[in-house]
């Protein structure tokens, strides 16, 4: 026995296979590649580990678990100015993009579900129009959006309409993501948080094409996001699902943020219609006389003569905005009670109310006439 004093506690190739769980030829390639010499040999020539030679095995594993290559093991151990901070970046990036991908795969297997069901012809259909989706000619694309078969899962058309650049195919992903319902709302309600405003306007259009009012909810804050079209789209959104949170939220901005924004929110409340009254109304005592002619324009917009009782106080409102937004308001209801309240605005102090009222009767006179 060579390179060694006769006590130490030297164990074969084959002794330190077992006890690692390695092949023999694996450690022959160790130290072949001058990551691990045994550190004695037999009178044979046979190689023999000492217990340091096992304390270095033991460390050549534990940093290969972390996915260091044979090199990038042999350099951390040997080389003395070893980057560990760079290279553990480095793998902690890889796994990070395997996990993602693993995470995708994930998802389109429980996607693949649906048309398993039918057997393993409609599994790839669907994954053959699935690959038509991400072809990198947009004609191919949008048949592909168009043609899609409920076979296709909506994580595909959803996470596509996220990706691709094409404001056409994005449109026809849009309609045959509608088509899917409600089942493809909770895939789209995440993606209005997420940091880019394209895909939150995207995100937002696509919830109005399915009009499930339970959306609003998750919607209306977007009427205040600092991104103006996505703060209007918004607003148009919530004027087409409707319900009471839409209406709420959309009074709530009478009068608030820039004046641009304020004909999104109007003709929100137009859409609605007569289900945003009774707030509108409430709105008409708002301290804020921006937002009190703003929910007097929506009344008039909205065309319901039951509000010409609550507007017609406004006349006489401090503010000329009001009072002006009052008159043409009520030159839009039809009613008795709208046309008494005109007949009282001719005779307002305030001139140029005075004269759209008069304007507003001598056009009624001469419809009723030619009537």
């Amino acid at each position: 026995m060579s390179n060694s004093e006769p006590d130490e506690p030297w164990l074969t190739v084959g002794e330190v296979a077992r006890h690692a769980g390695l092949s023999i030829r694996t450690l022959h390639h160790y130290d072949q590649l001058g990551l691990l010499h045994p550190s004695g040999r037999s009178s044979g020539g046979y190689r023999l580990y000492a217990p340091d030679d096992m304390v270095r095995l033991l460390q050549i594993q534990h940093l290969k678990s972390l996915g260091l290559n044979l090199d990038e093991v042999g350099a951390a151990l040997d080389v003395e100015d070893f980057d560990a901070a760079g290279i553990l970046e480095d793998h902690i990036s890889a796994v990070e993009r395997r996990l993602a991908d693993e995470r995708r795969l994930l998802h389109t297997l429980h996607a693949l579900r649906k048309p398993a069901r039918s057997g393993w012809r409609e599994v790839l259909s669907a994954v053959a129009q699935t690959e038509r989706l991400r072809h990198p000619e947009p004609h191919v694309r949008f048949r592909a959006a168009l043609e899609a078969t409920d076979g296709v899962p909506v994580e595909e058309l959803v996470r596509q309409l996220v990706a691709d650049p094409v404001s056409g195919v994005r449109e026809a992903l849009t309609w045959t993501i509608a088509r899917h319902g409600q089942e493809a709302v909770p895939r789209l309600l995440p993606l209005l948080d997420d940091s880019d405003p394209a895909v939150r306007t995207q995100a937002a259009h696509a919830l109005s094409k399915i009009g499930d009012p339970a959306a609003g909810p998750a919607v209306a804050p977007l009427l205040m996001d600092g991104d103006a079209v996505v703060a209007a789209k918004a607003a148009q959104v919530l004027g087409r699902l409707g319900g009471t949170r839409a209406v709420s939220a959309l009074v709530d901005r009478l009068g608030v943020g820039p004046r641009e924004f304020d004909g999104a929110v109007l003709a929100a409340l137009r859409d609605i219609g007569a289900d945003a009254v009774d707030l509108l109304v409430e709105k008409l005592a708002a301290t804020s006389a921006r937002a009190r002619a703003g929910a007097v324009e929506a009344l008039g917009l909205i065309g319901d003569p039951v509000a010409a009782a609550d507007l017609a106080p406004l006349l006489q409102d401090p503010d000329a905005a009001v009072r002006f937004e009052t008159i043409v308001a009520l030159g839009q209801l039809d009613g008795d009670e709208a046309t008494a309240a005109v007949v009282r605005g001719e005779s307002s102090p305030d001139d140029r109310v005075a004269q759209v009222a008069a304007r507003l009767l001598s056009s009624r006179r001469a419809t009723e006439s030619s009537g």
